[in-house]
């Protein structure tokens, strides 16, 4: 059986894992987010993405058996982090649900860091398709903003007032500015137009259940600026093949 299989086998194993403890606990995580929201928290209607991110990582999973070697071999480079990625999933829902905020916050960044290494092997690889990054930008660019929101969730239900001498305002407006930096960054330099997009989405979600106006405000500035990159991205993308 050759790695790429394996592999395969053992990714599927631990996704059935992450997606049983998800959704056993997703009532749960709703019900510690929402006490004493942050000013940075997304609504509702934000994390049906979850179900679009799976579906997209089951399909990938899926792919290697009927994949070229060319495919494969994208495959072997992401290894074994898959895995561990899905496996941190499951164990943030453990950590967050039993309200072990300080210790989700350490998995959620474990579970970022997961992905960066996996998009940047994908992004780097001559042989990956569209398709191939597709589920990790999507994946990307929630947890992305799920890490700040979990953040901000801790030092919020914690009492912790001020940090390096800022307070909960002063820090959600600058991670909201971080968060628009990536998605301006990652738009532009690696050609993406998925990532982007998850972010606006998040964005409306935070600019839909916040409390401030300057936070509000932030968000609709950052949306526009982030979807005139996209545009102009996506328009470099359609010259680029009609040529």
């Amino acid at each position: 059986m050759k790695v790429a299989f394996r592999l395969a086998i053992v990714h599927i194993i631990t996704f059935i894992i992450m997606i049983i403890l998800n959704y056993s606990s997703a009532t749960n995580v709703g019900d510690v987010a929402n006490q004493d929201q942050p000013l940075i928290q997304p609504a509702g209607f934000a994390f049906s993405i979850w179900g679009v991110i799976y579906v997209l990582l089951f399909i990938w999973i899926l792919r290697t058996f009927v994949s070229g070697r060319s495919t494969r071999g994208v495959y072997e480079r992401v290894g074994i982090l898959p895995s561990i990625n899905f496996l941190l999933n499951g164990a943030w829902i453990i950590a967050f649900t039993q309200q072990w905020l300080v210790v989700s916050t350490i998995i959620i960044f474990l579970l970022l860091i997961t992905l960066v290494v996996m998009y940047l092997r994908i992004t780097n690889s001559r042989d990956a398709k569209f398709f191939d990054r597709l589920p990790f930008s999507m994946y990307l660019g929630w947890i992305t903003v799920a890490s700040i929101a979990n953040v901000f969730v801790t030092f919020v239900q914690n009492d912790v007032p001020t940090f390096l001498g800022l307070n909960e305002m002063a820090w959600s407006v600058i991670m909201l500015l971080i968060g628009a930096a990536l998605a301006v960054g990652i738009t532009l330099y690696f050609k993406d137009v998925t990532y982007p997009l998850v972010i606006v989405w998040s964005y409306v979600a935070i600019f839909a259940e916040t409390p401030s106006t300057f936070i509000q405000v932030i968000t609709v500035v950052s949306v526009i600026v982030i979807l005139a990159i996209f545009l102009l991205v996506v328009r470099q993308k359609a010259r680029q093949r009609s040529r």
